[in-house]
């Protein structure tokens, strides 16, 4: 089951460049890149402005075209993948 209220924060050491509706990551810990598409873009945005995962999906579903339980999935797994690479910490209450 998807914890959709879960809140996460960016790393520090993240920084980030735009560029029309794509942006690229940089975790300056590791020295490694990561190029977002506009779906990722629109993702990182929300996280910049504080929206937990269900803020994130209900924000997605007004703007995509997505059966709602496969969006769900995406943005969980994406998430995933972005904490797995240490650009994303769970926010400690």
């Amino acid at each position: 089951m998807l914890d959709l209220a879960r809140q996460l924060r960016i790393n520090e050491s993240v920084v980030c460049s735009e560029l029309d509706d794509e942006m690229v990551l940089l975790n300056i810990e590791i020295g490694i890149y990561f190029g977002l598409d506009a779906v990722g873009t629109a993702i990182w945005r929300l996280l910049v402005k504080g929206a937990d995962e269900s803020e994130i999906v209900r924000r997605l579903l007004a703007e995509y075209d997505v059966e709602p339980v496969r969006l769900r999935t995406d943005v969980s797994a994406f998430l995933n993948l972005l904490s797995a690479r240490g650009l994303l910490h769970p926010e400690r209450g």
